[in-house]
């Protein structure tokens, strides 16, 4: 059914026509005219639903529709760059913590195998060092000890004074300490190094 305006014995199951509804739309119907469209548009899918185009496709609407998508996405960007300034570090905090962590792992290579790698070094140059020890035993009186048994602390390693106080004693690491021992006299340790291969130590007598 065709119409450009709604008789008063329209039936509100007919269609009306597409002009009617624009006039609806905008608002030109009487008020009974409208009354009676409306129990029709309740009850009619299509006809409700041209309705609802024809006033979204209105310029007025069209425009105020694309203001507020573009407002929508203006703040949806701003907040994406806030998130993102956020998380994001400056270069120059970036470069600190590489540094860090650079110096980190250095000194722990540093530790685990130069410092480790010296100090068996060390220990292997020592133990290959042999170098002989001579010394002279007395008491406080300036007297010569014989019989004293001077011994590498540690190890077997041991020699006895002969009858002037005089030791030789052969040594293997280049640091070490003897132990000077009389049963008449107090025991005394002293330490010695390659660097001087002779020692004098003055025991006292046991209380």
């Amino acid at each position: 059914m065709s119409r450009n305006n709604l008789p008063e014995d329209w039936d509100a199951q007919e269609h009306p026509s597409l002009e009617v509804l624009r006039q609806y739309q905008a608002g030109e119907l009487s008020a009974p005219q409208s009354h009676q469209l409306e129990r029709h548009l309740l009850s009619c899918e299509m006809c409700s639903d041209l309705v609802e185009g024809m006033s979204i496709s209105q310029p007025y609407r069209v425009k105020s529709a694309v203001r507020e998508t573009r407002g929508r996405l203006k703040n949806l960007l701003a907040q994406k760059k806030r998130q993102r300034k956020v998380f994001q570090w400056p270069a120059w905090q970036t470069a600190a913590v590489l540094l860090i962590l650079l110096f980190a792992i250095g000194e722990v290579v540093y530790h685990q195998y130069f410092a480790n790698h010296n100090h068996f070094k060390t220990q292997s140059a020592e133990t290959k060092t042999n170098w002989r020890l001579t010394g002279y035993i007395e008491d406080h009186e300036g007297k010569a000890v014989s019989g004293a048994t001077i011994q590498v602390v540690g190890t077997v390693t041991k020699t006895n004074t002969d009858g002037a106080g005089e030791f030789v004693l052969d040594v293997q690491t280049e640091r070490v300490t003897i132990l000077v021992s009389h049963p008449n006299f107090t025991a005394k340790e002293v330490a010695v190094n390659s660097s001087n291969h002779r020692v004098d130590v003055i025991l006292r007598k046991a209380e």
